[in-house]
């Protein structure tokens, strides 16, 4: 397993609200990277394909747990290109709260090879700069 983490970020959100805001999956479309295509999402999963190096590539993620104000986990449904489990870990601090993105990913050695750990750790720490941003304009 490889674990990749993101920096944590401090938000102007109640950990309350940030929960409320990530728990729910159909609400993820606004903060993954540009390039999921046909996203669709309900409260407990969301599914979308991406474009790695020319080749489409279905995700579908589904909660495993929700635990109030701390965390929401996410792992692979029905169509995933590797095991792994996706964690947002919530805190509150003060009148706000911070987050990170933990993924234990279990990558295929080619995968590894073709830089899926690089891949993933960019997709993280680009969706977490976009919570940020829509937690700064209030649209969390």
């Amino acid at each position: 397993m490889t674990t990749i983490k993101t920096a944590t970020a401090t938000l102007p959100v109640s950990a309350d609200a940030l929960f409320a805001f990530l728990s729910d999956l159909s609400k993820h479309r606004a903060f993954l990277e540009p390039a999921a295509l046909n996203f669709q999402g309900d409260a407990d999963k969301h599914s979308y394909v991406i474009e790695v190096m020319g080749m489409k590539m279905p995700q579908e993620l589904v909660v495993k747990e929700r635990v109030p104000g701390q965390r929401v986990v996410l792992v692979p449904g029905a169509r995933k290109m590797f095991d792994h489990e996706l964690r947002f870990e919530i805190t509150a601090a003060g009148e706000g709260s911070t987050l990170r993105l933990v993924d234990e990913a279990d990558i295929p050695m080619m995968m590894a090879m073709m830089g899926a750990e690089k891949l993933l750790q960019g997709q993280l720490d680009s969706g977490l700069a976009r919570i940020q941003e829509l937690a700064g304009a209030g649209q969390i």
